[in-house]
């Protein structure tokens, strides 16, 4: 990932100033995890040293404001606490001496700044591509004490402002005014802020510095000298990395007031290239005349926002962000689109909504894809479901999102259906996905997404990076809000074929039909829009599922890269642009003889699998006869995607014809994996305690890692949806589970802690400690561990990446917050010394506030005197339980209705409550 960022692909020197160029995307990088500023500044100021200083840049400003890029620079500048896109306020006062001359002026800002001189408005940069530039700027200034007030905001991602005034004075002298961390800065407008007599003592900042005008993703904004980003010219294709032997080329720069900012591309049915802005500038047709002439026209019809196009079935499928889908056509024979119609289907989710529409493998039917935020089609389109069941399906209770993301959304999350285009009834294929932008079919008929990470959890033990996904019928890939996101083990879920790391995933196309080397023709392209990089995913075959290697193909900074199609002429064609961003289109082609390459037959096995894995998949979401004969001896199967075929199959089958089978199955994985089904779909009073048994009775020490963990969510899906054992049965169980941890892998004793918690098992405080203690260096994930055997960033990434939160010790203490009883003051107190050293460690956004919200939900099942004896460890003096009586409430005294209710809500009314009451009310519930 930092290669990618960087975009160092060892095929060019590295100096400092290369380097330098690429921190800003790194800081936004390294603002994931959430570094303290000086570790940052630490961070970034190691690697700047590890490159000799270039020579002079030469001078590439256009020639009439040359002088905003000469010495002295201007510095970006922004506030130093939080990223975000609140307003924030700029004032910088200076003195001069004498009469002004002359004088010019530039600033902008990323994303928008407003500006004053003397309470005298100068202007506006609307993108900091489009700066504000006063040629004549004299008529601002006045001898003695001037004013500059400035009024800016962030609109996502990065964000800094920056100011150049120069002036000449009357005695010949120049005289420069530039922005610096030394201006000040307050969060709110106060009347009179602008004018020089106004008291700023109070605005302090922080402010942070952010690199010398000319820095990148900034470059030389608005003086013609590029350097990509909004409203700025696109980067360069020289400044992009491509393996040798391709060629990447800048074909189109989007006028982005006349055009917007484009996000989505498809082919048309004669080969041209369609695309649509995200915002409400419409749809553009682009024919590429036989070569490099591009011609771009808009078309008429009354559409714009797609976040997914394809053509298909003599009409353009315009997936449109938070209004649905809709079918475009050409209603007066032109050959030009003109006209839509507007389907009935799901709508909502804005940039987690409503996103790709491709044609399925069947030639017959289309796929449609969607965020998480996206609601299902309604019943009367949503016909079927190749999904038997679904729930959160959590052991102990979530945490929601710390910052309040995505708060209340509950499963399916993403989704993905298959939409029929004669009757426009949809079946759901599969759910379970954060933000899956685009989906593909690979030359064999599978279907593939990228799904996104939620950045704000990095360091907590739910954080899922980036991903690629092998997407098939009847999967949940396991997203749940917050801190209920499923690990890849579950047996009720799928893993990734491959895990990228932290980025915001966009387009994804395969190389089918490009003349590009095998290796690429056979890839996933999978799109970054953060670290503008194409990752080339090689995929192998394994079984009935696949393998994956993630290769950054293609990269530069800033490359904000929204799609990409596969064009008739063989060439990968891809867009930037998304959030007003500069848009532009690329094509990049493989310019070298491609050497003759010896056909490799698939091996038969991986042949059979697959198309076994497609015989059960036709009996998933319907009854048939043969399907519990055909699919039960594949619930044996060591390939998981068979066996998830298998039992998606058995699934959707009467449960009253399989049940039993289950409690009588003599192989362990069938019945493990029959167990899954069995607590999905039984019936608590007919099956909770025959299923516990029938779990009881197998020998966890004969079962591989695997199997084990398999056995475990078995249990732990039978205490949700069946009900937890009790009695007798209920200690065997806890005797059963307590004799087993620890087991040695952290998977393993984390669900195993889990089950002893939501037990109230009293040996799960004294072990879940013991765990803690004994964890060890965190463990880092491999995705962090490819960026520090990075041979040029190794150390001093290796020396960050040291400081990596301890995700393990978190997960066991995140299960401890919920153990009730049993607690003894120390073991209290290593508790909460484990929870603040965890607190010193960075992570993500919401890590802080996840760690604080564990300490207060394990601190409310504390009696008074132990709140007391920890409150200079854990900073909470509250009492848990009232020191006054508590009466219990009384009523309801009579059958209360809504109409009956609403006087007594009245505010009058509440004001003549009675407080003791109320308070009695609160603790008593």
């Amino acid at each position: 990932m930092v290669a990618a960022a960087f975009g160092d692909r060892g095929d060019r020197r590295w100096t400092r100033e290369r380097f330098l160029a690429k921190i800003p995307p790194m800081q936004s990088f390294l603002r994931r995890f959430a570094l303290p500023s000086p570790r940052l500044a630490a961070f970034l100021g190691v690697l700047a040293c590890l490159f000799p200083a270039d020579r002079a840049p030469a001078q590439t400003a256009a020639a009439p404001h040359a002088w905003v890029a000469a010495e002295p620079r201007s510095v970006w500048i922004w506030r130093a606490d939080v990223l975000n896109d609140d307003w924030i306020f700029l004032r910088h006062s200076f003195d001069i001496s004498g009469e002004v001359k002359s004088a010019r002026l530039y600033a902008t800002c990323d994303n928008e700044v407003e500006l004053w001189i003397n309470e005298k408005r100068v202007g506006r940069a609307p993108d900091w591509g489009q700066p504000i530039l006063q040629s004549d700027a004299a008529s601002f200034l006045a001898p003695g004490r001037n004013q500059i007030a400035a009024k800016a905001r962030n609109r996502g991602g990065i964000a800094a402002f920056v100011l150049k005034l120069e002036y000449e004075t009357a005695d010949g002298a120049q005289h420069h005014v530039l922005s610096a961390p030394g201006w000040k800065m307050a969060l709110e407008e106060a009347e009179g802020w602008r004018g020089a007599d106004f008291d700023d003592s109070a605005w302090t900042g922080p402010l942070k510095p952010l690199g010398e005008f000319g820095t990148k993703p900034w470059g030389l904004a608005g003086l013609g000298a590029g350097g990509g980003g909004a409203g700025s010219a696109p980067l360069d294709p020289a400044e992009i990395t491509v393996p040798a032997g391709f060629r990447v080329e800048l074909l189109y720069t989007v006028p982005k007031a006349e055009q917007g900012s484009w996000v989505s591309l498809a082919k048309d049915d004669q080969g041209r290239l369609l695309a649509s802005d995200q915002g409400d500038k419409g749809l553009y047709r682009i024919d590429m005349g036989g070569g490099d002439s591009v011609s771009v026209e808009k078309m008429p019809v009354d559409l714009s926002g797609a976040q997914g196009l394809v053509w298909a079935f003599d009409a353009l499928w315009f997936h449109k962000s938070g209004a649905g889908l809709h079918r475009v056509t050409d209603s007066d024979g032109d050959g030009r689109l003109d006209a839509f119609e507007r389907i009935p289907s799901a709508v909502g989710g804005g940039e987690h909504g409503n996103h790709a529409v491709i044609l399925a493998e069947d030639g017959e039917s289309l796929y449609v894809n969607s965020g998480n935020h996206t609601n299902l089609p309604p019943d009367e389109v949503l016909v079927g479901s190749r999904v038997p069941t679904w729930n959160e399906d959590l052991l102990l209770p979530r945490m929601w999102d710390a910052r309040g993301h995505a708060r209340g959304r509950l499963a399916p999350g993403g989704w993905v259906t298959r939409f029929d285009p004669e009757t426009r009834a949809q079946e759901l294929h599969c759910i379970g996905f954060r933000n899956q932008y685009d989906i593909a079919l690979n030359r064999h008929g599978d279907l593939f997404t990228f799904d996104a990470d939620m950045e704000w959890d990095m360091g907590m033990p739910w954080y899922r990076p980036t991903r690629i996904n092998h997407v098939v019928s009847g999967g949940d890939y396991g997203w749940r809000s917050g801190s209920g996101k499923w690990p890849s083990h579950y047996e009720d879920s799928l893993p990734p074929v491959v895990e990228i790391g932290p980025g915001s995933p966009t387009g994804v196309v395969f190389g089918t039909g490009a003349p590009f080397p095998r290796k690429y023709r056979e890839a996933l392209f999978a799109l970054d829009w953060t670290f503008g990089t194409i990752h080339a995913i090689h995929l192998e075959a394994r079984g009935a599922g696949y393998a994956g290697v993630a290769e950054p193909f293609l990269y530069g900074a800033p490359l904000p890269l929204t799609d990409a199609v596969v064009g008739d002429d063989g060439a990968l064609y891809f867009t930037i642009g998304g959030r007003g961003a500069q848009s532009a289109l690329y094509r990049v082609s493989y310019t070298e003889p491609i050497a003759a390459e010896e056909t490799v037959a698939e091996p038969t096995e991986i042949v059979a699998a697959r198309a076994l894995r497609r015989e059960l998949e036709a009996f998933h979401g319907s009854e048939h006869p043969d399907a519990l004969e055909t699919a039960w001896p594949h619930l044996a199967s060591p390939d998981r995607f068979l066996r998830h075929a298998a039992r998606i199959a058995v699934e959707s089958q009467p449960v009253s014809l399989w049940a039993a089978r289950v409690l009588g199955a003599d192989n362990p994985q069938t019945r493990i994996t029959g167990a899954v089904a069995l607590a999905r779909h039984g019936d608590p009073a007919e099956h909770g305690a025959p299923l516990a048994e029938a779990l009881l009775s197998m020998e966890p020490g004969d079962l591989d890692e695997g199997q084990f963990l398999g056995w475990l969510r078995a249990w732990q899906l039978a205490f949700i949806r069946l009900g937890k054992p009790d009695g007798e049965l209920r200690e065997r169980v806890a005797a059963r589970l307590e004799e087993l941890l620890p087991r040695g892998s952290s998977e393993a004793d984390v669900e195993l802690l889990n089950l002893l918690v939501s037990l109230e098992t009293p040996s799960a405080i004294e072990k879940g400690l013991a765990l803690i203690e004994g964890a060890g260096p965190p463990e880092i994930p491999d995705w962090a561990a490819l960026i520090a055997r990075n041979e040029r960033y190794g150390r001093t990434i290796g020396a960050m990446l040291a400081d990596y939160p301890p995700v393990a010790g978190i997960a066991y203490a995140f299960a401890l917050r919920n153990q009730k009883s049993g607690w003894t003051l120390p073991q209290r107190r290593r508790y909460f010394t484990f929870l603040n050293s965890a607190a010193r460690h960075p992570g993500g956004a919401s890590y802080a506030g996840f760690l604080a919200n564990i300490r207060d939900e394990a601190l409310a099942h504390a009696p008074n005197e132990h709140l007391a004896a920890l409150a200079e460890l854990t900073g909470v003096s509250y009492q848990a339980v009232p020191d006054f009586e508590i009466a219990p409430p009384e009523g309801p005294g009579r059958e209360w209705t809504v109409a009956a209710a609403l006087p007594h809500a009245a505010p009058q009314r509440l004001r003549d409550a009675s407080f003791e009451s109320g308070r009695s009310l609160f603790h008593a519930t």
